[in-house]
């Protein structure tokens, strides 16, 4: 099954702009003019409440990785009864209703130890005799193709190559 994208943080709430990082790596922008537009129109009373920038900035992320209104009470029928839950949108519509600020990267890992084992004077076969692993597994991590646990990472560096690995978070 295709990963959906979802909310996993919130970075700006602005008058009626939301910016979040969803789990594809994206920083998006959506702006709820065009939705306010749509809500009035089809006179959606419960989602016209966050026109009002102190309901708005209230926003949080569900359980769901949404956007939810803990302070926005929405009324649900279920069969014959009618439930409350906090006000959430629907993922897949902000998304599509979202702007791509701009894709979050990983580092180019690949690249970086494909240059140290070449720089070494090895091939993938010694990196992975030496590390413990296998060729084609080397062979993928090169090629970004696989991601990599950090033990392994330092197994490959030091055992493999015979280097050190400096890792700085800033």
């Amino acid at each position: 099954m295709k990963n959906l994208p979802r909310i996993v943080k919130i970075t700006a709430v602005k008058p009626h702009i939301i910016t979040a990082i969803w789990n594809n790596g994206e920083e998006r922008t959506i702006d709820f003019a065009p939705l306010f537009q749509k809500w009035e129109a089809d006179k959606n009373e419960q989602f016209i409440k966050l026109k009002s920038y102190d309901v708005f900035r209230q926003v949080t992320i569900s359980g769901e990785h949404t956007l939810c209104w803990e302070n926005v009470p929405v009324k649900i029928k279920l069969k014959n009864k009618v439930i409350s839950a906090p006000l959430d949108l629907d993922p897949d519509v902000l998304y599509k209703k979202s702007k791509l600020i701009r894709k979050i990267t990983s580092p180019a890992l690949g690249a970086l130890l494909k240059k140290a084992r070449v720089d070494a004077g090895l091939s993938q076969t010694d990196v992975a005799i030496n590390s413990g692993t296998s060729r084609n597994y080397i062979s993928r991590i090169e090629n970004n193709r696989s991601d990599i646990q950090l033990e392994t990472l330092f197994k490959i560096v030091k055992l493999g190559m015979g280097k050190e690995l400096e890792l700085i978070i800033h």
